[in-house]
């Protein structure tokens, strides 16, 4: 973590926090940005504005702009209060007009800044065709952009009492036209913290462990699918739902069984093991920095409320299906994360909040700053499903000697239950033999022949004792593949 001691000056309402000294950590140095003295800043939204200064939205409805942070050093930052009076906003949008889209619990909106004074004077309603039942975990979460440039979001089921009654469309990911009607599109959502486009178009979104959601997951956002909780299922039957009706929901039948009887069951890119990898999912990114992050390029980063940590995963196309791996990258956050975004410079900033949800860290809110130092961990890049096991490449060459010894890899499968019970255990847990190790002819990756895989379950791929040409033991020796489908032919790289 990064230790700081500052005093703070104020300049009208500007606020200006002197130089800190950080602690380098390799590869990637995390810096705690400094806020203003006696403010509560629980970031609920963050995002790029005016191509370097960083937007920020709080829950208690506040929008600040931080500046400073790209102009050599990041610690030497100011913030700024542009707005207040939003209701709990939970996600930005910037358009091309430098307007700004964010989604509160009542509507979506359109922040603009008139008289371009870089504070926003006007609050226009673009879509508020759903309704609140007055229940504290009404949250919604977006706005994302698809390909036909419209506007998605994801709608958080409530828990508990609805004291203005049940109002429809909890639970769902709906689309808002160009002329702002609101369109239900997917169900089945528990708590969809996280929802983003990939670089070629495709919708994504996480939802967190709960009832009907037997581990914490991400998936591809399909019109008309559903994922799984029946919570708001009866929006269904309204006329302005267009697609079949998901079915009745079998309770306690295994995720693979789950998707063999309901037609439109949309099973996940990936599954992220309890506490192994988190457990409350949030907002993600893709790595689209031309190599200035590391050497990630094109894959995803999820950050996670309650961990505190930062995700990794590798997304590959089967049998028409999003799926992938998922890998240990960053822990030790100072406080839960739900929001994350790229600077001008390849940096990653997260955002931070645990009121409302317990989380690990020292702080109760903060705003991160990861920059990569240029060293690159030894470490498994890509884990990809092949016809008869699987193929992983690494970030440094491989040591021959070690690398091919079948009895160095350790993989195990399971999957988990579909049933209204708070989360699932792995269940139906197997071992898988590893018959084979071949390895490419650059040392940089090798090819493991399986017996055992299973589709529709998770594949633990754990090597132990393996080695880097220049002799380093891999930082973290985990990934975790979500098996949906297992190719016929091998996948072209």
């Amino acid at each position: 973590m990064i230790c700081f001691l500052a005093a703070m000056a104020f300049v009208g309402d500007l606020a200006v926090v002197p130089a800190v000294i950080p602690k380098v950590q390799e590869p990637w140095l995390l810096e705690t940005l400094p806020m203003p003295e006696g403010e509560v800043l629980e970031i609920s939204a963050l995002e790029i504005w005016h191509g370097d200064r960083v937007l920020v939205a709080t829950r208690r409805g506040e929008v600040w702009v931080v500046e400073g942070v790209f102009d050599g050093d990041p610690l030497n930052c100011s913030w700024r209060k542009v707005m207040e009076g939003l209701q709990e906003p939970l996600g930005f949008l910037v358009q091309e007009d430098d307007s700004v889209l964010v989604i509160q619990r009542g509507e979506l909106s359109r922040l603009v800044d008139q008289d371009q004074d870089g504070a926003f004077d006007s609050v226009e309603t673009v879509c508020d065709e759903w309704r609140v039942g007055g229940n504290y975990h009404e949250y919604n979460f977006g706005p994302v952009r698809d390909k036909a440039g419209d506007l998605w979001l994801t709608t958080n089921r409530a828990f508990g009492g609805q004291p203005f009654g049940a109002p429809k469309w909890r639970g769902f990911a709906l689309r808002i036209d160009g002329n702002g009607k609101m369109h239900p599109e997917c169900s089945g959502l528990r708590s969809p913290a996280g929802v983003g486009a990939a670089p070629w178009g495709d919708l994504f979104y996480t939802d967190n462990q709960g009832e009907w959601v037997g581990a914490s997951k991400l998936s591809q956002l399909i019109p008309g699918a559903f994922y799984g909780h029946p919570f708001g299922v009866a929006s269904c039957e309204d006329p302005l739902w267009p697609y079949p009706h998901p079915g009745e929901t079998p309770n306690r039948v295994l995720m693979p069984e789950a998707a063999k009887l309901l037609p439109h069951f949309q099973m996940p890119a990936v599954w992220f093991p309890y506490d192994e990898m988190g457990r409350s999912p949030a907002g993600f990114v893709f790595d689209g920095t031309g190599g200035r992050f590391g050497p990630y390029e094109g894959q995803m980063f999820v950050v996670d409320q309650f961990s505190a940590e930062v995700m990794r995963v590798s997304l590959e196309q089967v049998g028409g299906h999003w799926q992938g791996a998922c890998y240990p990258f960053r822990k030790g956050l100072s406080c839960g994360a739900i929001r994350v975004c790229w600077g001008p410079d390849g940096s990653m900033l997260i955002g931070e909040t645990d009121r409302g949800w317990a989380s690990r860290g020292s702080e109760r809110f903060g705003l991160e700053r990861l920059s990569w130092t240029g060293a690159v961990p030894f470490e498994m890049h890509t884990v990809s499903a092949r016809p008869n096991g699987f193929h992983v490449r690494f970030t440094q060459a491989l040591d021959p000697k070690t690398a091919a010894d079948p009895k160095l890899w350790s993989v195990a499968s399971y999957t988990y239950m579909l049933h209204s019970d708070y989360g699932s255990s792995e269940v139906d847990q197997a071992k898988c033999e590893v018959l084979a190790v071949t390895i490419d002819p650059d040392n940089m990756g090798i090819q493991l022949e399986i017996k055992g895989l299973r589709s529709g379950y998770v594949h633990e791929l754990r090597p132990k004792g393996l080695r880097s040409q220049v002799g380093e033991a891999l930082v973290d020796p985990r990934a975790y593949y979500t098996l949906i489908q297992i190719p016929v032919q091998p996948q072209v790289r």
